[in-house]
Order: structure tokens, then sequence, then C-alpha cells
């Protein structure tokens, strides 16, 4: 199993000692770079999916691909493997235990990716003085993730996250290694079924 152990950065408000990047600039990267490695995470997932339904037609990998929640889509993917591995003489555990941990990662995955994929890039004038840096935050309007204050503060010390430039790259790292373990899991399953060539999964 590649899937490393991980947890999520501590989530603390801008103070004159927690300041975020210098610029925005570093923030618009760190979202690109996350943002990226999550949509690569997703098309491994696809072929997963493909490979778990045990067909070379790219119907089922469409079928997946018009799913928009993640609770659906894990669905989709646990049934699969349960029935991938069900149906087989042998349960490979292993095989299974592995892809259900990678289903559980991307569940808890899902709520960061939505938090950099919503967010803007913020800044502000510390009310102690000096300026806060910038942060990547829930927009205004984002009643679930905006805490009610008076309209006269700061809305972003309602905020119910300030990530850095560095906090974001936190958790692209997570999605690159979520992809890396699809990966993995991929070639192993298909190198030990034979289920697919290469040349028959979905690009």
């Amino acid at each position: 199993m590649t899937l490393s152990n991980w947890t999520p950065t501590e989530n603390k408000k801008p103070s004159p000692t927690n300041k975020g990047s210098s610029d925005t600039d570093a923030i618009y990267l760190a979202v690109g770079f996350s943002l990226s490695r999550w949509e690569h995470m997703e098309m491994g997932l696809i072929r997963l999916f493909q490979l778990l339904c045990e067909t070379p037609s790219f119907a089922a990998c469409r079928a997946y691909g018009t799913l928009e929640s993640s609770f659906a889509k894990v669905g989709m993917l646990r049934a699969s493997a349960n029935a991938f591995f069900g149906g087989r003489n042998a349960i490979d555990s292993e095989y299974h235990k592995d892809i259900k941990a990678l289903f559980a990662a991307y569940e808890k995955a899902q709520q960061y990716r939505n938090n950099i994929a919503h967010g803007i890039a913020v800044g502000y004038n510390l009310p102690e003085g000096g300026h806060s840096g910038y942060f990547l935050c829930p927009p205004s309007y984002s009643t679930k993730k905006i805490k009610n204050v008076d309209s006269r503060e700061i809305y972003l010390l309602g905020a119910s996250y300030w990530y850095t430039a560095d906090d974001i790259l936190h958790y692209g790292k997570r999605f690159e290694n979520m992809l890396a373990e699809v990966m993995r899991l991929i070639s192993a399953v298909n190198a030990k079924y034979s289920v697919l060539k290469d040349s028959q999964f979905h690009p």
C-alpha cells in the first residue's frame, strides 16, 4: 500500500504571528497545482472503475462521468469493487482492503478539494496593525462556511478555513499520493487477473 498516513493542516486564524502568503500569485499557483492533481486522480478512478466493471467499453466510464457528487461516485466504486472481488473463488482481501482504504481517503479529501475549488484569495489589514498576508478563504456569500459576524467586522474572521499557499500544496500533494495509489492498484489488480490490455483503458 502506497497511501501514506495523512492529516489536514492546522486551521489558524490570521494574526500578527500567523500571516499568509506575501502575494496572491503563490495562492493561484498552489490552487492550480492542487486542482490539477485532483482531476488526474479522478481520471485514475475512472480507469479503476472500468477495470472493476471488467469491460473494455468506455460506456461504464461515461456513465461514471455523469455523476456530480463524491457520495454517488464512491457508492458506484464500492459496489463495483465488491462485485469484482466477491465474484472470484479466492477473494484477494489485501487488494480489496487497499481499495477500500483509497475510497475512504477520497471521501475525506473531497471537502478540502471543494474548499480549494470554491475559495478566493484575500488579505486584509489586521486589527492589531499590519497586513494579514493572503489566504484562500470561502467567499462572503458562503453561508455554510462563514459564521455570523457583525457586519462592521471583517467577515473573514468568521471563515471556516484560512489556507496559505503551503497549506494548499499540502492538500495537492495528498491528491498526488492518492493518484499514485490508484495507478498502483490498477496495475497490480490487472496484472493478477488479466482483465484489460493497456490499450483498452480509458485515456
